[in-house]
C-alpha cells in the first residue's frame, strides 16, 4: 500500500457527485492545485510631493478692491508675496547645471554599495527624487533685453547648414547645387548676425530676407529628390541622412525668419521720440512703439518653437562627429532663448499699463539716495509725478520732497527710531517697511495727506539708475550751474549742488535734479540709434535685477505680474532658513556711501537634525579724510535681522544698547497711532541680557539693534540664533534630507560681501550642493559672493 497520502488539489463547499449520487473521483482528481488571489485596489490618489527647496506659496490673497481707499492704512495681510513655484528662481541668475534634476543628481554621485546596502541606496534615491529636488524641471533665464547678444548666441545653427547639407550621399544630382545655395545663405546669415549686433537692422532684415530665399530653394530641391516623406525617411535606415539634413535647412529657414521678424522689431527702436517733447501728429506714442516690438518678438518666437521642432527630429547619428557638439549646444540653446521671448512677452504686459495703454495712469516717483541708506533703498530727498496716457507723458514734475511735507495735515506717531531726529511721521521717512509694497502704499497714503493726488503706483529709484544711464549717454552739460555730470562724478556733483551750491535765496535744493532729468532723456532720444535704446532697456532690466529700480501698482493684477518678476521688492518667502540684513541710516548723514559690509552666515547641523546659526555683520567706515564733511561723519544705523519666523535668540554682541525717549506728548497732542508700527511695538520682545529687539514682520522674526561706526573704524554685530525646525532623518522613509538658505539683497544696498558656511557634524555627509561654485569638503560647504543679488544655497544630507 502506498504510503501517499491523499490529498485533495482543491477543497469543495459542496463535492461533486454522478448521477447515482456517488462521488465524481474523476472530476476531483482532474483539479488543478491553484489558488485565487484577489487583486489588491490600487487607491490613485492626486499628490505633488513639493522638494524641500521649493519656495512656499501661500493661499490665494483675498480681493482687494476695498483695501485701497483714500486715508485708509493698509495691513500686511493684502501684499502678494510670492510667485507660483513655477517661477519663484526666474529672477536669478541660475547657472545651467541649477536645471539638473534630483534623478540627475543622484546619478552623478560615485559611490559605491555593498549588496546589503542596496535596498536602502533604493529607498534613499526614491526619497530625493519625490522629495528633495531643488528646483523645478527647467530654470530659464529671464531676458535681459540685450537682444543683439541672446539671439546672436542662437545664430549657431547658420555654422551647421553647409556640413548638414553633406550628410546627402554622393549619389544626388542635385549636390553640388545645394552646397553653392547653402554657402550663399551661409553668407547672407553671417552678414546678417553681425548686422544685428551692431544694431544696423534695417541691412539684417534683408540679410536674413535672402538667407531665407536661398534656403528655401535648397529645401525645394530636397524635396524633389525624396525630402518630403522626411517623416517616413528619417526612420529608414542609410536614408535618413536625407531627412535629417532637410530639418536641419528648415530650422535654418525658421531662424533666418525669427533674424527678420527680430530685425524689423528692434529698429522701430530708432524711432523712439523724447517723451517729455513729444508731437501727438508727427511722432508715434511709446504705446504704438512698444506693441510693434511685442508683435514682432511674437513672430519670431513661433518661428523658433518651429526651429527647436525641426531640430528635435534630426537623427544625432546621422551627423558628422566634428559638428555634433555645436549641434548639442543649439539643442540647449533653442528652449531657453525660445523661453525669454516668452518671458518678455509675458511682462510686457507691465510696461503696457506702465505707458497708459489701459487707460491714464499717474505714477508717483521717488528718488532714493542710498549714500542715507533705508528699509527700500535710500533717503527721499525728492519726489516726482509722472502722468502718461497711451504711451504719451502729459506731464513731469519733480520737486523737494520736503514742499509737501510741510503741507501735512495728519499727525501720525513715527516709528521708535524715527523719534529720534522727527518728532512727526512725514512722506521723506515713510519707506520704513522693507517690504516695498507696503512702504509704497504709506508713501502715497501721505501724500494724499499732504494734498497730493491720488497715485496708480509708485516707482523707486537709486542714483545707481541714473549712472549707468551716463555710462550710455556721455557727459552732460549744466551751463546753468557750470558744470559737466557724468558716471563718474555724478554722485559728488548732484551731492554738492543740493547740500552747498544751491539759490539760497530761491531754497530749491534739490532743483538740480529736476533740470538734470529732462537733459538725460534729451541725450538718450535723440541719437535715434536702435542699439542705445536696446542698452538703455538693459540698464532699466539690470536695475530691476539689482532692485536699484523698484515698481508697485496699486491694480492687483499688474502688482502679481511684478511680483512674478520680482521686482517688487517685497520680502520672499522660503521652505528653510532666510536671512536679511536691512540698514536705515538714523542721521548718519550720507556716510553709507563710504560702508563697505560684510555679512558672515554660518548654520551648524546638529546631531540631533536642530540648527544653530550665527550671523556677524561688519560695517567698515571709509570716511575721515574725504573732500566732503558728508561723508566724515558717524554712521548712525538702526539696523534689523531679518530671519524664519520662530528663531529664537541665543546670543548677541556688538550691538549700542539704547532707548528712544519720546520728543513729545502724543496722546495729550492728539496725535495716531499708526496700525502696522503699532503692531511690531506692541509684540516687541526686548531681550534683557543684551538689549535686542525681537518681533515678527512679514512672517520673519526680526532682530533689531543700533549700531554705530566712526570714520576709519569698524563694528562688528554679531546674532547666535536656534531655527524654528530640524532635519529629519528615518532609514526607510526618510534617508536623507535638505537644507537651504535663501539671501535676500537690501533694496538699494551696494552689494554687500556674502560668506555662509554650513556645517555637518561627524555623522552626516552631503550628497548634493548648489551652487556648483560653493567649496565643499567632509564636514562643510562654503559659499563666497557679493550679495548684488538675491541668492540661494543647499545641500542634501544623509547620516
Amino acid at each position: 500500500m502506498s504510503k501517499r497520502k491523499n490529498i485533495l488539489s482543491q477543497m469543495f463547499d459542496v463535492r461533486p457527485t454522478r448521477q447515482d449520487g456517488s462521488l465524481d473521483l474523476e472530476k476531483i482528481r482532474g483539479v488543478r492545485r491553484t489558488i485565487i488571489v484577489p487583486e489588491k485596489k490600487r487607491v490613485e490618489r492626486d499628490s505633488s510631493p513639493r522638494g524641500e527647496f521649493d519656495c512656499e506659496i501661500p493661499h490665494e490673497e483675498p480681493r482687494r478692491a476695498n483695501i485701497v481707499q483714500l486715508g485708509k492704512i493698509v495691513s500686511d495681510d493684502f501684499i502678494p508675496r510670492i510667485p507660483e513655484d513655477s517661477g519663484v528662481f526666474a529672477g536669478y541668475e541660475l547657472p545651467e547645471e541649477a536645471e539638473k534634476s534630483a534623478e540627475d543628481i543622484i546619478g552623478s554621485l560615485k559611490t559605491k554599495r555593498l549588496k546589503s546596502e542596496r535596498k536602502k541606496k533604493y529607498k534613499r534615491e526614491k526619497y530625493l527624487d519625490a522629495e528633495t529636488q531643488p528646483f523645478p524641471e527647467k530654470i530659464i533665464p529671464r531676458l535681459k533685453f540685450s537682444y543683439a547678444s541672446s539671439f546672436a548666441g542662437v545664430l549657431i545653427i547658420f555654422s551647421l547648414i553647409v556640413p548638414a547639407v553633406g550628410l546627402i550621399k554622393k549619389g544626388f544630382d542635385t549636390k553640388t547645387s545645394l552646397l553653392k545655395n547653402s554657402q550663399e545663405a551661409l553668407g547672407q546669415l553671417a552678414q546678417a548676425k553681425d548686422n544685428f549686433a551692431s544694431g544696423k537692422f534695417n541691412s539684417a532684415a534683408v540679410n536674413f530676407e535672402q538667407s531665407y530665399e536661398i534656403l528655401n530653394e535648397a529645401k525645394n530641391e530636397i524635396g524633389r529628390i525624396g525630402g518630403g516623406f522626411s517623416e517616413i525617411l528619417r526612420f529608414v535606415p542609410g536614408i535618413s541622412k536625407l531627412a535629417s539634413a532637410n530639418y536641419v535647412i528648415s530650422a535654418g529657414e525658421n531662424l533666418a525668419l525669427a533674424g527678420k521678424k527680430m530685425s524689423e522689431s528692434a529698429k522701430v527702436l530708432g524711432s523712439l521720440e523724447n517723451p517729455l517733447d513729444q508731437n501727438e501728429k508727427n511722432s508715434p506714442a511709446l504705446t504704438d512703439i512698444f506693441l510693434n516690438l511685442r508683435s514682432g518678438v511674437q513672430s519670431a518666437r513661433d518661428e523658433l518653437e518651429k526651429a527647436e521642432g525641426n531640430i528635435s527630429k534630426v537623427n544625432l547619428e546621422d551627423l558628422p562627429e566634428e559638428i555634433k557638439p555645436q549641434f548639442l549646444e543649439l539643442k540647449e540653446k533653442l528652449p531657453v532663448a525660445n523661453a525669454s521671448l516668452k518671458s518678455f512677452l509675458d511682462y510686457s504686459q507691465i510696461f503696457l499699463d506702465v505707458l497708459g495703454y489701459n487707460g491714464p495712469r499717474k505714477f508717483l516717483f521717488l528718488f532714493q539716495n542710498n549714500q542715507e541708506m533705508r528699509a527700500t533703498g535710500g533717503f527721499i530727498g525728492s519726489y516726482g509725478i509722472l502722468d502718461i496716457s497711451n504711451g504719451r507723458v502729459k506731464k513731469l514734475f519733480v520737486d523737494d520732497i520736503y514742499n509737501p511735507d510741510g503741507q501735512l495735515k495728519a499727525r501720525i506717531i513715527p516709528p521708535e527710531p524715527i523719534q529720534k531726529m522727527s518728532a512727526v511721521w512725514t512722506m521723506h521717512d515713510a519707506n520704513w517697511f522693507p517690504n516695498f509694497p507696503t512702504s509704497a502704499e504709506k508713501v502715497s497714503w501721505f501724500y494724499e495727506k499732504t494734498g497730493g493726488p491720488t497715485v496708480d503706483g509708485v516707482i523707486a529709484m537709486t542714483p545707481n539708475v541714473i549712472q549707468d544711464l551716463l555710462e550710455i549717454t556721455g557727459p552732460i552739460e549744466m551751463p546753468e550751474y557750470d558744470t559737466t555730470v557724468d558716471a563718474k562724478n555724478f554722485i559728488e556733483k548732484t551731492q554738492y549742488e543740493i547740500e552747498v551750491d544751491y539759490n539760497k535765496e530761491e531754497n530749491q535744493p534739490k532743483k538740480f535734479i529736476a533740470d538734470l532729468m529732462p537733459k538725460i532723456l534729451d541725450k538718450v532720444f535723440n541719437t535715434k540709434e536702435a542699439l542705445q535704446m536696446m542698452h538703455v532697456l538693459s540698464v532699466l532690466d539690470k536695475s530691476l535685477d539689482e532692485k536699484q529700480l523698484l515698481l508697485y501698482s496699486k491694480n492687483f493684477n499688474v502688482q502679481k505680474l511684478i511680483s512674478e518678476e520680482n521686482w517688487s521688492g517685497e520680502i520672499l518667502n522660503a521652505q528653510k532658513d532666510y536671512l536679511s540684513v536691512v540698514n536705515t541710516n538714523i542721521n548718519g548723514f550720507k556716510t553709507d556711501g563710504v560702508i563697505d559690509e560684510t555679512i558672515e552666515h554660518r548654520s551648524e547641523i546638529q546631531d540631533d537634525g536642530s540648527i544653530v546659526d550665527t550671523v556677524s555683520i561688519t560695517r567698515k567706515h571709509n570716511g575721515g579724510n574725504k573732500k566732503y564733511d558728508w561723508w566724515n561723519k558717524v554712521n548712525g544705523d538702526w539696523l534689523r535681522v531679518y530671519v524664519p519666523e520662530g528663531s529664537k535668540l541665543l546670543e548677541a554682541s556688538g550691538q549700542t544698547r539704547e532707548f528712544v525717549s519720546p520728543p513729545l506728548d502724543y496722546k495729550t497732542l492728539g496725535f495716531k497711532k499708526d496700525p502696522q508700527v503699532e503692531v511690531n511695538e506692541v509684540s516687541t520682545q526686548v531681550d534683557e541680557e543684551t538689549g535686542t529687539r525681537a518681533y515678527d514682520e512679514n512672517h520673519k522674526t526680526v532682530f533689531a539693534n543700533w549700531v554705530y561706526v566712526s570714520p576709519g573704524e569698524q563694528a562688528k554685530i554679531t546674532y547666535k540664533y536656534i531655527l524654528p525646525f530640524r532635519l529629519n532623518f528615518d532609514s526607510l522613509h526618510h534617508p536623507a534630507d535638505s537644507f537651504s538658505t535663501l539671501f535676500q539683497k537690501q533694496s538699494g544696498s551696494m552689494g554687500s560681501k556674502l560668506i555662509s558656511e554650513i556645517k555637518l557634524p561627524e555623522n552626516m555627509k552631503t550628497i548634493w550642493h548648489w551652487p556648483e561654485n560653493t567649496t565643499l569638503d567632509r564636514s562643510a560647504v562654503r559659499l563666497d559672493t557679493t550679495l548684488n543679488t538675491d541668492r540661494f544655497m543647499g545641500i542634501a544630507v544623509e547620516k
